[in-house]
């Protein structure tokens, strides 16, 4: 007889080496094996010590685990997990959702099964809106999607971008009955100290779009007299770059949510590089761009937002300041050598800012939702779309 597979909801473990680490470097596990497979590499898998530290509950969301196990007893195995964030200062109707399923243990109905359990308990938890994230790498042809047969890409309603059905991921998704709301375009862009006199060249020639402003940089937390400027700046990544088809409610920043996200990142052990600039006539900041680097991965540097208040636009600010802080990343963690950028495909003045800089394609991410209705009794997640952006 078959061993049973079993659905079980997993205590969010405190530490690696205490109740319930060793599940989760399990699940760890399934993650990276799923990067390499998706894209090829595992870069974008962050270490189990950042993971743990990111599920800690906080004032601003709280996480839950269900696993699926093969066979009875403690010794079970993990063949499948989904991890799930629910948000508690807005968006709290909605859940995000990161589900992921080993090899070997595929199309067998473990995915379904997973996501119908985190559908109930985030309906119990009134809960409506799951979140879904695909990637599709452009290394398997994916620059080639505009000539392949239309049933095998699909476009969000914007048309901006695509996502291929063929891969794993995004076809799991449409076949669950969530929606395409946005299509980002991941981006990679090599990075060395040979960069620096063609970034300061780029960030010279910027410099003469708007002379009335001064850029600073640190590393670490936000100096404390600009905590204001910085979170009304942050804000606006929830409104000011493209969104597709997405509906969501706006985060709202002040310095005990962002002395929160600060402290959390240093028990990831993630180092942070800043560039803002600062208008001359106001004193105000106005601009920021951010790379965060991941403990345990020291040669990879990820891009958080960039945004540039509308009102200082059409200065090249934008570039400038992204510039700039390619050249803080090198003096300040030289080891670095690729980063990794996202924008949503619509966004066509930041991927032109993004290649500038070198960065070129190299996946592409669909965001999807699906809104549940308990009316529907016989299918309790029916088509929505996502909050998020």
């Amino acid at each position: 007889m078959p061993e049973p597979t079993t659905l079980q909801e997993l205590a969010i473990p405190t530490t690696l080496d205490g109740p319930g680490g060793a599940a989760f470097s399990t699940i760890r596990g399934l993650f990276r094996q799923a990067g390499i497979e998706e894209l090829g590499h595992d870069d974008l898998v962050t270490g189990d010590s950042v993971e743990i530290a990111r599920i800690q509950p906080s004032a601003y969301g709280r996480h839950l685990i269900q696993v699926a196990r093969r066979g009875q007893g403690p010794e079970a195995e993990i063949i499948g997990a989904a991890v799930v964030f629910l948000p508690s200062a807005e968006n709290r109707q909605s859940a995000d959702v990161d589900l992921v399923v080993a090899t070997r243990w595929r199309r067998q109905g473990v995915g379904s099964r997973l996501l119908r359990r985190v559908a109930d308990r985030c309906l119990e938890r009134g809960r409506t809106v799951l979140n879904l994230y695909t990637g599709v790498s452009l290394d398997h042809g994916g620059e080639e999607a505009a000539d392949r047969p239309v049933e095998g890409v699909l476009r969000p309603d914007s048309g901006a971008g695509w996502i291929s059905l063929d891969a794993p991921g995004p076809a799991f998704a449409h076949r669950h009955g969530f929606t395409l709301g946005l299509v980002d375009r991941g981006s990679r862009a090599g990075i060395g100290i040979d960069d620096d006199a063609a970034l300061a060249s780029l960030e010279e020639r910027a410099s003469a779009s708007g002379t009335g402003y001064v850029l600073e940089s640190w590393t670490g937390p936000v100096p404390d007299d600009d905590v204001a400027d910085y979170c009304r700046i942050i804000e606006r990544m929830d409104t000011d770059p493209p969104a597709g088809g997405l509906s969501f409610e706006p985060s709202r920043w002040d310095g005990p949510r962002l002395r929160t996200m600060e402290a959390r990142r240093r028990n990831q052990g993630t180092t942070s590089v800043v560039t803002v600039a600062r208008e001359l006539a106001s004193g105000h900041l106005v601009a920021y761009t951010e790379l965060v680097v991941f403990n345990g991965q020291d040669h990879l540097a990820f891009q958080e937002g960039t945004l540039v208040l509308p009102e200082h636009r059409g200065h090249r600010l934008g570039l400038r300041i992204k510039a700039s802080n390619h050249r803080r990343l090198l003096q300040a963690l030289p080891r670095v050598d690729r980063i990794y950028t996202w924008n949503a495909a619509e966004n066509s003045y930041m991927l032109r800012v993004n290649e500038a800089l070198g960065f070129s394609p190299s996946m592409m991410e669909g965001e999807w939702a699906r809104t549940g209705d308990p009316a529907w009794p016989n299918d309790r997640m029916a088509l929505g779309t996502r909050p998020g952006g």
